[in-house]
């Protein structure tokens, strides 16, 4: 069933993004939306609401259709009884899905947001389409708290102000308990058990600098995928999407372009639902000036690595070997 909700003119940076009210599990999900073309979904990670995926989402939106939700408990979405753990909180993204109308988009997701979408991928394979994982965590070798601690330290420090003051914020709305039991789970959860069973193409993306997510484990999580590669982006820190996302919205379209070839632009894209426009404006992040995707990686260009090597640099045409959608993996 749809929400009813009010309706407010106000745009943001330049191009509209817009609400949507849908219910899932019974729970009233808000979610942004914007673009048209084939589906992308955004999925937030820990503590934070879909806010800071806007960014992204204004790079996104010339060229797809851009669905960014607040899961329960999250931003505007309303609070279930007790918090959800990255199992529950998958199964409310696929309930959002099937309200949503949408049966195999792209997903982004950062942090915290991959162990969900990751879940969700495993569970339901056919409801999955590519996706892009921004920092994801948990590090195998990084679970303790105290070492999650450390790294938001680390990061924090290199993450621009504007997002520390949306995260602050978020977090503050989200709540002490349901920041505690959702990080209780997020350190139990085991992604690397179901990184080898994800069939679709996926890319990982890494900030050189993220304070969370260590070199090591981003090439070992593209390993265990049948299907991934890994960017590197130099100098950036763990939400890549907020500081670089023309980029990320580019490495997207390298993802989907094929995929959407093959499958002849049958995938569902249009918005079946009522939407009012948002009701508030957000900042972008800094630095949204394009980066090319070849180069020299020391003038601050991604590095494209296939699991187990090191590259100093690539073509464009090699780039899209490597991540295009429906290929083998290439060279290990």
């Amino acid at each position: 069933m749809r929400l009813a909700a009010k309706r407010e003119s106000r745009g943001w940076a330049g191009r509209p993004i817009e609400s949507l009210w849908l219910e899932a599990l019974g729970l009233g999900i808000h979610a942004h939306v914007g673009g048209n073309g084939p589906p992308v979904v955004l999925v937030h990670g820990y503590g934070v609401s879909s806010r800071y995926m806007l960014p992204l989402a204004q790079s996104l939106a010339p060229s797809f259709s851009v669905f960014a939700p607040d899961l329960p408990g999250y931003g505007r979405s309303q609070r279930p009884q007790t918090p959800l753990g990255i199992a529950e909180l998958a199964g409310a993204l696929a309930s959002w899905l099937d309200a949503a109308e949408l049966r195999r988009p792209a997903f982004v997701a950062n942090s915290m947001g991959c162990q969900i979408v990751t879940e969700l991928a495993v569970r339901l394979p056919g409801r999955v389409g590519p996706m892009m994982l921004i920092g994801p965590t948990v590090d195998p070798q990084r679970r303790a708290a105290r070492h999650q601690l450390l790294g938001g330290l680390r990061d924090s420090a290199r993450e621009p102000r504007s997002l520390l003051a949306l995260a602050a914020r978020d977090d503050a709305a989200f709540g002490v308990r349901a920041l505690l039991a959702t990080a209780r789970s997020a350190l139990a959860d085991r992604i690397e058990q179901r990184l080898p069973r994800i069939v679709q193409p996926t890319v990982v993306v890494r900030g050189a600098d993220d304070g969370f997510v260590g070199q090591s484990w981003a090439e070992k999580a593209a390993a265990l995928l049948p299907r991934g590669r890994l960017v590197v982006v130099p100098r950036q820190p763990h939400a890549v999407h907020f500081t670089r996302p023309d980029l990320v919205a580019r490495i997207v379209h390298e993802l989907l372009v094929e995929e959407l070839e093959q499958a002849g632009n049958e995938l569902p894209w249009r918005l079946p639902h009522r939407h009012v426009p948002a009701w508030e404006a957000d900042e972008p992040g800094g630095g949204q000036d394009s980066l090319p995707l070849r180069g020299d990686p020391r003038r601050e260009q991604p590095v494209i690595l296939a699991p187990n090597e090191q590259r100093s640099g690539m073509n464009r045409r090699e780039f899209h070997a490597q991540v295009s959608v429906g290929r083998e993996q290439g060279p290990v």
